[in-house]
């Protein structure tokens, strides 16, 4: 793949240009290529005002799930970043040149940047933070009044927030980021203008660590965080993961005290303010807002009963944060909620998981030391750390017993029937 660069006004635009590899790897993926043109407004600034470095890792994240043999940056870049990026590529090499002249992407400045979505997830990374974070929101061109909209509230509340239009999510079929941290190309390139020294997520502990899905992960010795994590140190950048030691539970307990809390939103289907109410994400963060809240005005009946995605979810196996499922399921009183009991007899409900309200606090290795003690008290004044012996539940996480037992197949039976019977 060939990727060149142009720039239209404030524009910066990415043109992607395939070759038979790429058509030969593409024919085979789960994944399309849907267009060949990116636009990303960054307000004015110019290709020359960008280091070498932050464009040849914008254009890796942006084709990484493209690419056959070989990728052709747009820009020559410093020897060190390609020999970098090179030693941690193993499916394509990238095969532009370097010049030596050009010094390494080394960061002045140390202010932590965030990838910042809206969410809950990542308005926790946001609370927990310094003060001089710059969130910068990946504005994807869509519908009025959506949660893309506006970037007034978290202004007022005192952040230097950027909001950049860029539309790299359409390059993908079916849309989405084309890799993981894709969504942080806007914040890679603004990075040196702005003095950014890191780049934030909010990823959580069911992301980074596994529970909830089938196995514990060794994340920061795990192949994502090296991957990703040599990328961004290629160019000069650390990665940042606040809230990777606090779960689902643990971001809504944040949230819900936070004074940024009013600016989350994780669904991004709805409008500002009014969730649609029908996705895989509004159904959890219900649910779990019920049983962090009992008594809660909210339709789950209905939200169950008339989204498909919703039931598909659920008849996922394993379900998709089970954990989190679980947790609330085991705080909801099913005698007021008789709906939720087939999908209560599908669920471990015997787990003990109060160490979903805590921080796993070896993830503390995953924040930037310059600021890692000023996360570590902000979590604290939101929650405990995890005892040894909850550590060691977290470190030990196996689902693979209970989805073979015969117990959890007959749930799982009865639960797939049931969306016949709502």
């Amino acid at each position: 793949m060939r990727v060149s660069l142009s720039q239209e006004g404030e524009d910066i635009i990415f043109q992607l240009e395939t070759e038979e590899a790429d058509l030969e790897h593409l024919s085979s993926s789960k994944i399309g290529l849907s267009g060949t043109t990116a636009k990303i407004n960054l307000g004015g600034i110019k290709i020359d005002d960008i280091h070498p470095d932050l464009i040849g890792l914008s254009t890796i994240l942006m084709c990484h799930q493209f690419v056959g043999n070989e990728l052709h940056l747009p820009v020559l870049v410093s020897e060190e970043f390609l020999e970098r990026a090179n030693s941690i590529l193993s499916k394509y090499k990238i095969c532009s040149e370097s010049n030596p002249e050009i010094a390494a992407n080394s960061p002045i400045g140390t202010r932590p940047g965030l990838a910042f979505s809206g969410g809950a997830d990542s308005t926790a990374a946001l609370s927990v933070m310094p003060g001089n974070t710059v969130p910068v929101f990946m504005n994807r061109p869509i519908r009025e009044g959506s949660m893309y909209d506006s970037d007034a509230p978290i202004k007022k509340i005192g952040y230097d927030v950027r909001v950049i239009d860029c539309d790299l999510e359409y390059l993908r079929e079916p849309v989405g980021f084309p890799s993981d941290l894709a969504h942080a190309i806007p914040l890679i390139l603004l990075s040196e203008s702005m003095g950014i020294g890191s780049i934030a997520f909010g990823t959580i502990l069911e992301s980074a660590y596994g529970i909830g899905h089938e196995h514990y992960i060794d994340y920061q010795n795990g192949s994502h965080m090296r991957f990703y994590g040599t990328l961004l140190s290629a160019a000069g950048l650390e990665i940042s993961l606040p809230v990777g030691g606090v779960s689902e539970v643990g971001t809504a307990i944040i949230v819900g005290s936070s004074p940024l809390g009013e600016l989350a939103q994780s669904c991004i289907r709805g409008k500002k303010g009014l969730p649609c109410m029908r996705c895989w994400k509004c159904f959890r963060k219900e649910l779990l807002s019920l049983a962090l809240s009992p008594g809660k005005d909210i339709d789950l009946l209905s939200m169950m009963r008339n989204s498909s995605e919703v039931q598909i979810k659920l008849s996922a196996y394993p379900i998709s944060h089970e954990n989190v499922v679980t947790y609330s399921i085991q705080r909801i009183d099913i005698g007021e909620y008789p709906f939720l009991r087939a999908l209560r007899n599908r669920l471990d409900t015997k787990l003990e998981l109060s160490l979903l309200d805590c921080w796993y606090s070896p993830s503390k290795i995953l924040i930037p030391e310059r600021y890692r003690m000023h996360v570590m008290e902000k979590i604290s004044k939101f929650m405990k750390r995890m005892s040894k012996e909850q550590e060691s539940v977290l470190e030990n996480w196996n689902m693979d017993d209970y989805l073979l037992s015969e117990e959890a197949k007959k749930g799982h039976s009865q639960l797939t029937t049931y969306w016949q019977d709502l």
